[in-house]
């Protein structure tokens, strides 16, 4: 029998116990619950971390997106940032970027190297995080150009009888002026509408008329896609036996550009002459361009923009009739015969296509090219001169006049703005290349002794339009 003394002192034992293990489970939940804490504030800033890492990145991709849209402005010879860019400010951060421009490995790939940075606070003189990324660009075409191209509109003058062409695109409109004009090719594409005539895509008062051959193996028809009307008839809307019409098409996807950079074709391994624009402009009828053969030196004087005052009288070189031997790509700061029409002659003694880029205005009383000449392709940058305008009503940076007669089939006009084609005769058929630019005006002598005739066989897919620089790597660093 257990005493009351012995009760009292089991009883006071078993506290004791109840005591020590309230405190060791306090202990340990203690222990658990700052773990958790702990953990649950080293997630935290982790995921802050992450965040802030992320935002660093978002700045840095942002900085290469705004480096590629710079590029594609037209600025092919930026180089990046100055100073850091800022795309976020608020109180608990700053977020910024930077970007480095650097050449690749061919003349149409550029290397973007953004950094981007978050400062938090958004006083903070330091960043907190950093991430650098490096994207690889390159410049491509979506298209290539057509026998006659334009980003507005292509006009046909009352003068004109036919004009040939194997493909036409417009971004505007087409419209002829008379109604024994005619329009004679295997695909005509317009993506616009004159508005202050009809809504029509192609209008006025002339004809649509199916070669008489195709060159495109198996074409039986002429395509004709317009966004809008056409409102010339036959065929109208409507197909029949010459023609397949799929008119009010809706949004037709445009040129957004004809620009084509001299840096394009041209590379650091072409040089600047060593003798200035004297090649264009020494003694006798034959200038080979360069001068020194295979030597590369195309830049006339230099790697500059616009026109260079240097460059034969005051900006301005005068061909005369001279024949001009264009062995390689060139790129000439200066007008062709703006204060005196010329009749050159090209060739281009290779089957590769030769690409003369002039940063001036063109002015031809007529053009030839040689029988058996490679192609040659003239990208002419100049504006539209004033002097024009009343022979010239959309711009005439491109000229091609009347006096004596053009045979240049080896040879395409692809102008930034206006190409002006005024009472022209052509000796040959075909009797010239091609044509593009901001607006196409033809009016051509009618059969004399030829017609406007595009030659078909032009290779027009190796000059690029809608030029557009992409991302094609990317890269974390």
């Amino acid at each position: 029998m257990i005493t009351n003394k012995q009760f009292k002192k089991q009883h006071s034992a078993e506290q004791g116990i109840i005591l020590v293990a309230i405190l060791g489970i306090t202990i340990f939940l203690t222990v658990i619950i700052l773990a958790i804490f702990s953990l649950a504030n080293a997630n935290l800033s982790r995921a802050k971390g992450r965040i802030g890492q992320l935002e660093a990145q978002y700045a840095a991709e942002a900085g290469a997106d705004s480096a590629v849209a710079t590029l594609n402005s037209g600025m092919s010879s930026y180089t990046g940032t100055t100073s850091e860019v800022v795309i976020q400010n608020i109180p608990s951060y700053r977020a910024t970027f930077t970007v480095a421009v650097t050449p690749g490995r061919i003349i149409t790939e550029r290397i973007l190297t953004a950094t981007g940075l978050v400062y938090s606070p958004a006083t903070a003189t330091t960043a907190k995080y950093r991430q650098t990324i490096r994207v690889t660009t390159q410049q491509s075409s979506t298209s290539s150009a057509s026998s006659i191209v334009s980003r507005n509109i292509f006009a046909i003058s009352s003068g004109v009888k036919n004009v040939y062409a194997k493909d036409v695109f417009v971004n505007g409109f087409i419209t002829m002026s008379k109604n024994t004009t005619n329009l004679v090719a295997e695909n005509i594409t317009v993506a616009g509408k004159n508005t202050s005539a009809g809504n029509c895509s192609i209008g006025g008062a002339g004809n649509l008329v199916k070669p008489s051959a195709f060159v495109t193996i198996g074409q039986t028809k002429t395509n004709v896609t317009t966004a809008y009307n056409n409102c010339i008839t036959p065929p109208g809307n409507n197909s029949n036996n010459d023609f397949n019409v799929m008119a009010n098409q809706g949004t037709i996807a445009t040129v957004q550009s004809v620009y084509v950079p001299w840096a394009q074709f041209m590379d650091n391994t072409y040089q600047n002459s060593q003798s200035g624009c004297a090649d264009w402009t020494g003694t006798g009828l034959t200038h080979n361009i360069p001068s020194s053969l295979g030597s590369k030196q195309t830049h006339y004087p230099d790697s500059s923009s616009t026109v260079s005052v240097s460059c034969g009288t005051n900006g301005d070189l005068s061909l005369g009739s001279g024949q001009y031997n264009i062995t390689d790509n060139v790129h000439l700061r200066a007008n062709l015969c703006v204060t005196s029409a010329c009749s050159p002659t090209f060739f281009n003694p290779t089957n590769t296509i030769k690409y003369v880029f002039v940063e001036g205005d063109v002015n031809f009383a007529s053009v030839q090219t040689m029988v058996g000449s490679g192609p040659i392709a003239l990208i002419v940058y100049g504006t539209d001169p004033s002097s024009n305008t009343s022979i010239c009503p959309y711009g005439g940076a491109a000229y091609l006049g009347n006096s004596g007669t053009t045979s240049a089939p080896a040879l395409y006009i692809l102008a930034n703005n206006g190409v002006c084609l005024d009472k022209t005769k052509f000796s040959t058929s075909p009797a010239i290349g091609g044509v593009g630019g901001k607006n196409i005006y033809i009016a051509t002598n009618p059969g004399s002794p030829f017609d406007l005739r595009i030659d078909p066989n032009f290779p027009v897919s190796q000059i690029p339009i809608n030029l557009t620089w992409r991302a094609v790597y990317y890269q974390k660093l």
